[in-house]
């Protein structure tokens, strides 16, 4: 998958998304060649309380043939809730407020999930994002300034180093338009 900013939200992405699409090009991130518009389907999305629909397109590598889908950045790989929605729990949780206490639409059995999965991509994330950086931009990142810091802490200071892009300003979804423009199956 390929993550981008197709939108500031479920509106503004089924109103425009076409758009933001054309206007963007995407490269296949397992060879680096060139895609073309190949399919679509339907996807639900949980925004606070409310389910909305909508629909995912996808690109074919004219290289090595493997499709990706475009995910807009305020959707998570393989989450039915936004971005900004499990963000904001991480955040909680990672700030000390228990799994009980965090205030969410999903389950604590989900969030607890959330959370185990997000540390350890998370860690993935970084070590990946510092390497873009390195390889791509010949950024480095002192490892003693990185010392103490809670992981949304890291993932900030790593993604100040890189370039402004367009998004909706979330850490998560900020690095995996990173990443998945770079580096097959890793996100956050």
């Amino acid at each position: 998958m390929i993550i981008a900013y197709i939108g500031r939200n479920v509106k503004d992405y089924r109103k425009n998304f076409l758009l933001y699409l054309e206007k963007t090009k995407f490269f296949c991130p397992v060879c680096g060649n060139n895609t073309e518009f190949h399919d679509r389907y339907d996807r639900h999305v949980h925004i606070d309380d409310k389910i909305e629909w909508i629909v995912i397109q996808r690109v074919i590598c004219v290289g090595c043939g493997k499709t990706h889908a475009i995910l807009p950045d305020f959707i998570r790989p393989y989450k039915h809730y936004s971005t900004a929605d499990i963000e904001f729990v991480l955040r909680d949780v990672e700030e000390g407020t228990t799994y009980e206490q965090v205030e969410a639409t999903a389950s604590i059995s989900t969030v607890k999930r959330w959370f185990k999965e997000f540390k350890q991509r998370g860690c993935q994330a970084i070590g990946a994002l510092r390497a873009l950086l390195n390889n791509i931009f010949d950024k480095t990142i002192n490892e003693v300034r990185l010392t103490g810091l809670k992981m949304f802490e890291t993932l900030e200071y790593i993604l100040d180093n890189f370039p402004k892009t367009e998004s909706n300003s979330l850490s998560i979804g900020d690095a995996n338009i990173w990443l998945t423009h770079y580096i097959a199956g890793v996100y956050v």
